[in-house]
């Protein structure tokens, strides 16, 4: 039975790795709002403190990444 637990335990913390899309823990991004105003990933942590409960790869993601990017790498619509 332990060996069970743990499995379901593992397959549920992989599931949540997995989401790569925003709403599928957040509301829905307006993304042409956020194109307007030429928002950033350092914007995103500035105003909505992203980088306090998030922590993208440093390698491809810079403070310079603009949402658009970021919508067509994480299929925000």
């Amino acid at each position: 039975m332990k060996k069970y637990v743990v499995l379901l335990s593992s397959m549920l913390f992989a599931a949540s790795v997995a989401a790569v899309d925003c709403v599928d823990c957040h509301e829905k991004v307006d993304i042409e709002m956020h194109k307007d105003s030429g928002a950033t990933l350092a914007t995103c942590n500035d105003c909505h403190g992203f980088g306090d409960q998030h922590t993208p790869d440093p390698e491809i993601h810079s403070p310079e990444l603009t949402l658009p990017e970021c919508a067509d790498c994480h299929g925000m619509e």
